[in-house]
């Protein structure tokens, strides 16, 4: 048996409405922010729980048009250490100064005691990253020390569409939050993202700032420089497919991963250890992720799975902390830096684990597969 890493395929009767989507997009002639944009704006809204969203051309510019919308410029930025570069990028491009905080291993999640030592009177906003789709168990501390420091909270949710925490959806949670539709997200239109928001000002602000600074109706008046973040009409009639299938979407994400779980406990493999989801938080499953223990070593194991067992492991949640790359090395006036500054737990988690196949033609057979051949290669080291 072959099992990939990743696959992503549509159904004959999706392939179908896409089709009729698109024929109905070049027979009017208008091809970029039109009827169907706003069509996915409201669905998107509705489902998040928030008044209103903001369709734009990806994640990383949701990210830095909701900041530039609250006035970040001059400022700091605390982002995770565990994320991925956009969440740093769009800050800096927004004008500010990065912090970087440490993890917590548990969940991947902020780490609020070093959110609590780190944050600064310039912080204008905390960027929490809900890594693989799990939202952080201690949401509340986090508010509270953002509400202690008159900062703005905002959801990075790029992993996280559908995700929960006591019942409440990702990108409801904070100021605004960004999601990002890429190829590879829990749900797609190949590239695109969304910012949510309850946030009147800062919903008008990102709009004018997503199509070159226009704030009124006159198309050649441009009040702010803005920039060309605006979504396709192509892409949104792929968010409007992905809607009508986003519970049966994350349904299978999560049957897939409750089988992994099923099985991977019952198998007690040496030095493989799962991930404890506390219950009041539903995961989105961007990512299957397992950790595991010396003298399994990553790249020797994924190229085990591979060549003896015909199972390719997808990509890591991020094998490199963003603290460390090389752009703030040789740009080191793009972050903050504090004494003695450590994350170790970021450490670990960059270093300490590996990923599953999960999308949604993995089967059950191939799901046992997968467990069956990730013994047997633990077991030979």
């Amino acid at each position: 048996m072959r099992v990939a890493g990743f696959d992503l395929k549509y159904s004959d009767e999706e392939v179908r409405s896409i089709m009729a989507g698109f024929e109905k997009i070049l027979r009017t002639g208008f091809i970029s922010m039109g009827r169907n944009v706003e069509e996915f704006e409201r669905e998107w809204a509705e489902y998040c729980g928030t008044k209103y969203a903001l369709g734009t051309s990806n994640g990383t510019c949701s990210i830095e048009l909701i900041l530039r919308s609250i006035g970040v410029q001059g400022g700091t930025v605390v982002v995770p250490s565990h994320t991925f570069i956009a969440s740093a990028a769009a800050s800096i491009h927004a004008g500010a100064r990065v912090i970087f905080v440490d993890c917590q291993r548990e969940t991947f999640q902020m780490n609020p005691k070093d959110l609590r030592r780190k944050i600064r009177p310039d912080t204008k906003a905390v960027l929490l990253v809900h890594m693989s789709g799990i939202i952080s168990p201690h949401l509340e501390e986090i508010r509270d020390i953002c509400r202690e420091h008159d900062v703005a909270l905002i959801e990075d949710a790029a992993h996280a569409h559908g995700a929960t925490i006591d019942g409440k959806k990702a990108g409801s949670l904070g100021r605004a939050a960004s999601f990002s539709f890429f190829s590879t997200k829990v749900l797609t239109t190949g590239e695109g993202g969304m910012i949510t928001t309850d946030d009147e000002n800062l919903y008008e602000t990102a709009r004018a700032l997503r199509d070159h600074g226009r704030f009124g109706p006159e198309p050649n008046v441009h009040d702010e420089i803005g920039n060309n973040w605006r979504p396709g009409e192509f892409n949104a009639v792929l968010g409007l497919e992905q809607m009508r299938q986003v519970e049966k979407l994350l349904q299978k994400r999560r049957h897939i991963a409750q089988s992994y779980d099923k099985k991977l406990k019952e198998r007690e493999i040496p030095g493989i250890k799962l991930i404890e989801i506390p219950s009041n938080i539903q995961s989105a499953y961007y990512k299957y992720v397992l950790y595991f223990e010396p003298p399994i070593e990553r790249e020797k194991l994924k190229q085990k799975m591979k060549q003896d067992y015909g199972v390719s492991l997808p990509g890591e949640l991020y094998n490199r902390s963003c603290h460390t790359q090389p752009v703030f090395t040789k740009h080191p006036e793009l972050i903050v830096r504090q004494p003695e500054e450590t994350f170790p737990e970021t450490d670990y988690v960059v270093s300490n684990h590996i990923c599953l196949p999960l999308y949604f033609d993995v089967t059950d057979d191939q799901i046992e597969y997968v467990v069956d051949s990730l013994d047997k290669a633990v077991r030979s080291f």
